[in-house]
């Protein structure tokens, strides 16, 4: 598929979101939630996107053990320029913007670095279900939100199987791979399988139980750090949704709209994210819209603010980070 008609197929997801989304809201309803919201919460809410940054960055350097130490400070570089890049270009090109650059500042090799960011999605995805999982098992909520308890806690156990099997049978995922790529030509096949060996390579971090922990550690308080953002954006609002179990079921659906293909800044995906998880609690689409306005602009302009931040600290334009995408983001 083209660059071109995957752009085109990421702006059309989008605006299917965003329809869905706007479907049914109050545009005064919206408008007068906007008005008296507290906007006094938006402040912290900052200083905690830019710490999830830093909390992200600390994660990686745990899961590029088996690959290479890289130094901090090109850890957080890489970090606020790849999520900024993920907000400004199309087909999330902050995931391969970061490790490229990794890759060129501490002379490591890329296909390990790219594997790492795939297992942090893993980690992430895990995390954020099972912390939904427990918390809708745990807290007195209705039985359609213990039942979605439930259900992504299945899911994640199934995750964190798959993870498992590919780790401890590597030999067999390689070769159920290679059946799987046997009917398709090498230019497709080839790149492919290397990525996936770089994935086994990074996954030998689950040889060490306490490595493992450390990284279930982070994902954890990671998750936590960024389920406040939602939280406030709960307190902000006046919503009449429980804080903890709301905050982190927000969390978890945002988390799972934007991993679909959209356009960038995640438009769309967000807004029907938070459409549909402040829905189980009988928030109005109108309200909910509005809060999805005022995290989506405060989350979008903080992660822009600390990328423009490292992209000056480490001398480079707008441009050359335009340009990791097109050249080495390409032939990654």
């Amino acid at each position: 598929m083209s660059r071109t008609l995957r752009i085109a197929l990421s702006i059309a997801v989008s605006a299917v979101f965003l329809a869905f989304a706007v479907r049914g809201v109050d545009w005064n309803e919206a408008a007068g939630a906007l008005a008296k919201a507290h906007y006094i919460f938006v402040i912290p809410m900052f200083g905690i996107t830019f710490w999830s940054l830093y909390i992200r960055a600390q994660r990686w350097r745990v899961l590029l053990r088996p690959v290479g130490t890289p130094a901090m400070r090109t850890l957080v570089a890489a970090t606020n320029i790849g999520f900024m890049a993920n907000m400004v270009l199309p087909l999330r090109m902050g995931e391969v913007i970061r490790p490229v650059l990794v890759s060129r500042k501490e002379r490591e090799p890329l296909s390990g670095i790219l594997a790492t960011v795939v297992l942090e999605r893993i980690f992430d995805m895990f995390t954020i279900l099972f912390l939904f999982g427990v918390s809708a098992a745990a807290v007195s909520v209705s039985p359609e939100v213990r039942q979605w308890g439930y259900r992504l806690c299945v899911l994640a156990a199934l995750i964190g199987a798959t993870v498992g099997f590919v780790r401890w049978q590597e030999t067999l995922a390689l070769r159920v791979l290679q059946l799987v790529l046997r009917p398709f030509p090498p230019r497709l096949s080839e790149p492919v399988d290397h990525f996936f060996r770089g994935f086994v390579q990074a996954l030998e971090i689950l040889d060490s139980p306490w490595t493992f922990l450390q990284l279930l550690g982070w994902s954890l308080y990671l998750w936590l750090v960024i389920n406040a953002i939602y939280l406030l954006g709960i307190l902000a609002f006046e919503l009449p949704v429980p804080l903890i179990i709301g905050s982190i079921v927000v969390t978890a659906v945002i988390a799972i709209a934007v991993s679909a293909p959209s356009a960038p800044g995640y438009i769309g995906a967000f807004q029907v994210g938070c459409t549909l998880s402040l829905a189980i609690f009988g928030v109005s689409k109108s309200d909910a819209f509005a809060y999805s306005i005022i995290l989506h602009v405060t989350q979008f302009v903080g992660v822009v603010i600390a990328g423009l931040y490292s992209l000056a600290r480490e001398g480079m334009t707008f441009r050359q980070m335009e340009e990791v995408s097109e050249t080495d983001g390409a032939a990654a």
